[in-house]
């Protein structure tokens, strides 16, 4: 083939590899030949060259052959930057790596801000390259050092000086040099430099806290840190502050008692003082806070308060003293002469048991003051009384005085029995401990009885009479039908066992047959049965047979029984 043939054919695939497309000189042209020649044979064109290339908008071309020679000269690049890693992670040049040594790859992943796995540096450590090691420990312990001082305005990450060694001094917790502490300033690591003096303010604190240590005689506590809460509770101590209730806490915690006694004795000594001016007991000289008054008028203070709203100081009090106000302390103040105070305490006291017996409202004290200390000295109430109480409607017949007054005759009869034997105080024990709402307990009184040794059908209808109502009470009602069977049997004219009949046959939803037992109640004398029913309506828990109830009752005689009315609201 000819030579001119042979060149076009040359010059079209350059054309093509080069993307040079419909160049108006497309034909041929010397001058763009030997441009794509030269770059075919990686020769480097001139400024010349590339601007006629651009003149001409060979644009694609121009990149082409651009990015080509920058290939050709990649490799020498590569030997540059390498040769730059070894240098910049001590490496010496004694020590020969080709291009493909996996240790340029570790350098190249650790420049890029990577750490080195633990593979990766027993990798440069087989390499003998101990001071690369180092070095890159060291890097990451820079790196942790400027985050921890925030001094990460300090771009690079290779450790330098001054900055490493004024951080290692830092995390050391060592003094800096004068000069240290300038740089720091003069390079405007201003936070790096708030730390420092936040740890010179730390070192004069430790000192402080040695001196009021062994000022107030705890030299034996353990804690030197100043972060201790030992120490800010030294300084108020020192200042004569009021401690916070979680700084008492810790020192009894600590058993800390000699610091606890300083801060309690002046607290307690002008708190007295005001306590024997608010309670009108200012004629008791005595000042000392372990007196007897000291504690009443406490008990008194926040007897009259939440316990949520007690201050500091009384919640302190309260773990220390009984929180109780006793008529034994009403005593005392009494024999004292302290009269204003004693009337006083009277009235709080009076409150403190209505509030124990759940007594809301107004209510006099006599003589209901009268019947709680009785109850509280465990003493039995007069049963007219609070029969009387109860009629006049002063006294709840289901209220907590009357729940403890029938405790009260509950256990007073139990003894009874074991003090005569005498059979007739079970039915009494075990109908008081009903109606103090404990039925186990009157179950209980009345299961060892030995009924062949009974003799009295009275007795022994009363007996099954409570055992009867008591088993109504835990809705066990099969067995309370037949205590009440049983009673019928013994005293077939006694009304009460026809009268729990009745009431567990309308706990049983048999309305009509428990009217047929009230009925035979009320023929044998029972006066009270539409009272009783109205008992049972206003007992039963669940609305639905309560509304059940009320409505039959209603359906039966809405005169007699226009109270029901009220349950069907």
């Amino acid at each position: 083939m000819e030579h001119n043939k042979l060149q076009e054919k040359h010059f079209a695939a350059l054309r093509e590899k080069y993307q040079v497309g419909q160049h108006k000189s497309a034909k041929f042209n010397n001058f763009l030949y030997l441009i794509l020649r030269k770059a075919e044979l990686g020769i480097q064109l001139t400024n010349l060259e590339f601007q006629w290339l651009k003149e001409n908008q060979l644009f694609t071309t121009t990149e082409i052959i651009s990015l080509q020679q920058y290939q050709a000269t990649e490799k020498e690049r590569l030997e540059t930057e390498l040769l730059q890693l070894r240098t910049k992670y001590q490496i010496t040049t004694e020590l020969e790596l080709p291009l493909s040594s996996p240790v340029y790859s570790v350098l190249g992943k650790l420049d890029a801000g990577y750490t080195a796995t633990d593979s990766e540096l027993k990798l440069l450590d087989n390499h003998g390259l101990v001071n690369t090691i180092i070095l890159i420990q060291d890097i990451l312990i820079f790196s942790k050092l400027k985050v921890n001082y925030q001094a990460t305005k300090h771009l690079s990450q290779f450790p330098e000086e001054p900055l490493y060694s004024i951080l290692k001094k830092l995390d050391k917790r060592e003094q800096l040099a004068d000069s240290e502490a300038e740089w720091l300033l003069e390079n405007d690591f201003d936070k790096t430099l708030e730390i420092y003096w936040q740890q010179e303010q730390e070192r004069q604190d430790k000192l402080k806290f040695a001196e009021l240590k062994s000022k107030y005689k705890v030299s034996h506590h353990p804690d030197t840190s100043i972060d201790s809460p030992l120490y800010p509770i030294l300084k108020k101590l020192n200042s004569e502050e009021e401690l916070e209730s979680s700084e008492w806490e810790w020192l009894e915690e600590q058993e800390l008692e000699e610091l606890i006694e300083i801060e309690r004795l002046r607290k307690n000594t002008i708190l007295f003082a005001e306590l024997k001016n608010s309670y009108k007991a200012t004629q008791y000289q005595a000042s000392d806070p372990s007196s007897r008054l000291f504690k009443i008028l406490i008990n008194l203070e926040i007897s009259k308060l939440k316990k949520t709203n007690l201050s500091r100081e009384f919640q302190e009090l309260f773990k220390q003293v009984e929180f109780q106000v006793s008529e034994e302390d009403i005593n005392y103040l009494s024999k004292q002469g302290l009269n204003e105070t004693t009337e006083i305490a009277k009235q709080i006291h009076f409150k403190i048991l209505k509030d124990k017996y759940r007594i809301m409202g107004q209510l006099a004290m006599n003589p209901f003051y009268g019947i709680m200390l009785k109850l509280e000295r465990e003493e039995r109430l007069d049963p007219k009384q609070v029969i009387q109480l109860i009629e006049e409607d002063r006294l709840s017949r289901h209220g907590k005085i009357a729940i403890a007054y029938y405790r009260l005759e509950a256990i007073f009869y139990e003894k009874e029995y074991r003090r005569t034997g005498n059979r007739w105080n079970l039915p009494s024990a075990s109908s008081n401990w009903r109606k103090a709402s404990e039925p186990d307990k009157a179950l209980k009184v009345t299961e060892n009885v030995n009924w062949k040794k009974i003799k009295e059908s009275d007795l022994s209808s009363a007996l099954l009479v409570t055992r009867g109502a008591a088993f109504r009470d835990l809705a066990q009602l099969d067995k309370a039908e037949n205590c009440a069977a049983q009673a019928v049997e013994c005293q077939p004219n006694n009304h009460q066992p026809y009268t729990l009949m009745g009431a567990i046959y309308y706990d049983q939803g048999k309305y009509s047959e428990g009217d047929d037992w009230f009925e035979m109640a009320g023929e044998r004398g029972a006066d009270d049965t539409d009272d009783e029913i109205e008992r049972i309506v206003k007992m039963t828990k669940d609305k639905e047979k309560r509304r059940e109830v009320a409505e039959y009752l209603l359906n039966k005689d809405p005169n007699r029984y226009g109270w029901a009315n009220s349950y069907l609201k």
